[in-house]
């Protein structure tokens, strides 16, 4: 099973992402994103498969943390998927252009999220 971290500054979401991946047998860390150094501070100290995270946060903007992950070597690896409530076309783009693996919209409900998920961690 896969090691996800979920990244997300709705205490609810990250909960209710957490649980079905939990369920499904990974083993998942959340993270509230006060700053991006935190975030990045865990995923040294977690070193994640997946990473799940939002994109509208207002201490740790997805598309910095997406950034600061696709420069990393350390992370060369990660696979990353954004769920946001934002689905603008140029939005999805430019995360793809930055590498992400995948881009749900949060209102897809969590079986969704569980299956895009288990797809990128090889576990589908």
């Amino acid at each position: 099973m896969a090691k996800v971290l979920v990244v997300d500054d709705s205490k609810l979401f990250r909960m209710l992402a957490s649980a079905p991946l939990t369920g499904a047998g990974h083993t998942v860390r959340q993270v509230d994103p006060v700053s991006l150094f935190e975030v990045l501070k865990v995923l040294y100290e977690f070193n994640p498969d997946l990473v799940v995270t939002d994109y509208w946060m207002p201490n740790c903007n997805g598309e910095t943390l997406v950034r600061a992950i696709r420069e990393d070597p350390n992370f060369h690896n990660v696979k990353i998927l954004v769920c946001s409530s934002h689905g603008e076309e140029a939005l999805v783009e430019r995360m793809g252009n930055l590498l992400v693996n995948g881009y749900i919209l949060k209102g897809g409900g969590m079986v969704n999220l569980l299956a895009r998920a288990e797809h990128l961690v090889g576990q589908a």
